[in-house]
């Protein structure tokens, strides 16, 4: 007899491509600990199978205080499963590089999107983004070193710095990991 793994379904939303490196990394050490996890990008179209999956992981990225609609979307379409299988909403920003802003309770943006949407996770979790000047185009650059000077950051537009922590990304995922293994069991 053979017994299968829980499966986990890993969703980004991305703007730069650090929430997808995220995703990755969560996928990947949740399967180091037993969990199958199929990582995938959201999109408007995402639909999750509730038949498949025994939970569900959503990394996304804050844009100027916003998160994609497709986030909303898949709240909207979703939220009665989301609501009812352990989930984790892990979100990247670059305010997350100061420890102060590192907690869901301090991250000015987690909680007001908490606040104002039906689907209550059950782990949520802020990880710092990177700062990548030469890969934004001149909009972008020119708001990122405009809060950059209001928060006191690097604003060299040379500037290439990952504020990530992996060891806490791997920590994430493990505490993630274990809660849908205990409740798969």
């Amino acid at each position: 007899m053979t017994t299968s793994l829980p499966r986990v379904l890993v969703l980004h939303s991305s703007r730069f491509g650090q929430s997808i490196k995220i995703a990755e990394a969560i996928g990947q050490q949740m399967r180091t600990q037993g969990v199958a996890a199929d990582v995938r990008p959201l999109t408007p179209v995402t639909a999750p199978d509730p038949s498949r999956y025994v939970g569900l992981v959503l990394v996304m990225s804050v844009r100027y205080g916003h998160f994609s609609a497709d986030v909303d979307t898949l709240i909207q379409r979703y939220g009665w499963w989301l609501n009812s299988v352990p989930t984790l909403m892990v979100t990247v920003s670059l305010t997350a590089r100061t420890a102060e802003k590192r907690s869901p309770e301090t991250h000015l943006y987690t909680r007001k999107y908490l606040a104002k949407i039906p689907w209550k996770p059950t782990h949520v979790e802020v990880v710092a983004g990177a700062l990548e000047y030469p890969r934004y185009n001149t909009l972008d650059r020119l708001a990122i070193q405009m809060i950059m000077t209001m928060t006191h950051g690097p604003t060299d537009p040379t500037t290439m710095l990952e504020y990530t922590d992996w060891d806490h990304v791997r920590e994430i995922a493990d505490d993630f990991a274990a809660t849908v293994t205990v409740r798969s069991a």
